[in-house]
């Protein structure tokens, strides 16, 4: 998949688009973007909100990394603020059908576009005048209740990640690249990878957490920690450093995209010194391990 930031000269020739936010990648939207594809003559795209100030669930690079498979050919990032200030029509004439070609649509029957807020049946006004089909794809829902971003976010806050991989229809995740921190993980034994994530990235409850981290391809079972180290330091600044087990190459600068599994225990002070730590640590690692030997069984039945 082609992935840019740029509307003008991206496309090859006629397109059927999905547009929105997709924060998430939920199951709702998941609807919209497999009925994309399969139209002879029609090169499937996703236009992406992208969003740099609010609270977001995923940035545009984690987006991208879960539409792998997903047979879209080419995903186009564009800045929130330049859509919000758009009309429905503006941003239809000037961009989907103008720029990007747009031969048919696919969107969710609860649409809502625009800064004129216009529905579906707006929307069907404007393939008339324009000339494009338009889909919809009925709206998902769980528990009787229509799938919603601000749901999940909300649910992530609340750090109920069984609840939250039915709403997102896949493990939630968290990527950034490897940066130096302040090696306390040496300390320990336990050289751990400080990740630079998404300032605006919302952060699920500070804790300890059983996770699967993807870098260059290859799965590496891990215990990431998420939050403040007051055993370290008093600093309030929230950071995520994952241990990888049996690791131990040098990968500063890597990317990497951590899969968050299981609430562990939250975060706590040790009194006790290294000590204290190093058998906490232990019996993490060993709930972690547990944990993730049966999800691999169950994956396997």
């Amino acid at each position: 998949m082609k992935h840019v930031y740029d509307l003008n000269g991206v496309v090859p020739g006629a397109t059927r688009i999905a547009f929105g936010s997709f924060d998430g990648m939920h199951k709702g939207h998941q609807a919209v973007i497999k009925k994309l594809s399969g139209y002879e003559g029609q090169t499937p795209v996703i236009v992406s909100y992208s969003d740099d100030v609010n609270p977001i669930i995923y940035t545009e690079c984690e987006k991208e990394y879960l539409l792998k498979d997903k047979k879209v050919e080419i995903m186009i990032s564009v800045g929130k603020g330049k859509i919000d200030s758009m009309t429905a029509e503006e941003f239809v004439e000037k961009i989907l059908v103008s720029k990007l070609q747009m031969k048919s649509v696919v969107v969710g029957e609860n649409l809502c576009f625009g800064s004129d807020k216009k529905d579906v049946m707006y929307l069907k006004k404007l393939s008339k005048r324009f000339g494009f089909d338009v889909d919809v794809v009925t709206v998902v829902k769980y528990e009787d209740k229509p799938i919603s971003t601000n749901d999940i976010k909300q649910v992530i806050v609340e750090g109920d990640f069984e609840k939250l991989t039915k709403l997102l229809g896949h493990t939630y995740i968290m990527q950034g690249t490897v940066v130096h921190g302040k090696a306390e993980g040496r300390k320990h034994g336990m050289p751990t990878a400080n990740l630079g994530v998404a300032e605006n990235k919302i952060f699920p409850p500070h804790g300890v957490y059983a996770t699967l981290s993807n870098m260059d391809g290859t799965f590496y079972r891990g215990m990431t920690s998420i939050g403040l180290r007051p055993s370290d330091d008093d600093v309030p600044i929230a950071t995520v450093e994952t241990w990888l087990m049996n690791f131990s190459r040098d990968i500063y600068g890597k990317c990497i995209t951590l899969g968050i599994y299981k609430y562990i225990r939250g975060v706590k002070k040790f009194e006790g010194g290294l000590d204290e730590v190093r058998k906490q640590i232990d019996k993490d690692v060993a709930a972690i391990q547990e944990f993730m030997d049966n999800l691999l069984l169950d994956m396997k039945e």
